[in-house]
């Protein structure tokens, strides 16, 4: 049988900010390509899937060797990426209709979740059926918060968050859950080069939904795995996290 990762990304590129003003954005090229090219390494088929169905667009300000060991890697997860979207990416709706043929899912970072991931009731499907299923559910930096489309009513959370409210949720999957995500200190180092303030932070809308948020240093690795919930805190983190990913799809137990 096929090895199959199921790979869930935005399909948009403008995060809103307060003040009607926006930040350009996309996935992070080491957060999608460094996991997805070590799955590629071990066996692992890739489908990737968004909303609208079109090549997920990257932010360019992960687009350095800075996020990577050196020139070299740098050079080969960028092409790799190149290859890899250059190929057939999925409407999300069409990917969740047949998610029995998936092994996990993966949902790479960079403030493009914030979008509209958080709210998709497919990929509230999504997140349903690996739940259910008790199979790996992966999620770095940003990405995280769209495990917020795991509930009843996500368009009004997403709504009332952006509105400066602390919403309830109704029917969350993850409540109670340990993870990590961005972290607020390292949210308020990136909004200082934004063109205004952030509508809200991740940790805050995580915690607000009854997430047990536990984060690291600020730029340090850190991965939390809670039952099949694999979460990874920032860029940094995209080979510890990937480790883990992988030794939950090969069975290995949650350290206590």
């Amino acid at each position: 049988m096929t090895k199959n990762i199921l790979v869930v990304m935005s399909s948009e590129d403008q995060l809103p900010l307060k003040d009607g003003q926006t930040h350009a954005t996309g996935f992070y090229l080491n957060e999608f390509g460094v996991p997805a090219h070590r799955l590629t390494q071990e066996g692992y088929a890739l489908t990737i899937a968004t909303p609208r169905g079109n090549r997920p667009p990257m932010d360019h300000g992960s687009d350095t060797k800075d996020f990577f060991k050196d020139e070299a890697e740098y050079a080969q997860i960028k092409a790799f990426v190149e290859q890899t979207l250059s190929g057939t990416v999925h409407k999300l709706s069409d990917a969740a209709a047949n998610l029995d043929q998936f092994d996990a899912v993966f949902l790479p970072g960079g403030h493009a979740p914030m979008i509209e991931l958080m709210r998709d009731a497919h990929l509230g499907k999504v997140l349903r059926h690996f739940h259910e299923k008790g199979q790996p559910t992966a999620l770095i930096c940003h990405a995280p918060v769209a495990l917020l489309a795991a509930q009843q009513d996500a368009a009004a959370y997403q709504t009332a968050l952006q509105n400066g409210e602390t919403p309830a949720a109704q029917g969350f999957l993850y409540d109670g859950y340990k993870a990590t995500v961005f972290s607020t200190p390292e949210e308020q180092d990136a909004e200082k080069t934004f063109e205004a303030p952030m509508q809200y932070y991740p940790a805050d809308a995580l915690r607000a939904a009854g997430m047990d948020v536990q984060n690291g240093g600020k730029y340090q690795s850190h991965v939390v795995r809670d039952r099949e919930l694999i979460t990874g805190q920032n860029p940094m983190s995209d080979e510890e996290f990937v480790t883990a990913l992988l030794g939950a799809l090969k069975g290995d137990a949650v350290n206590a």
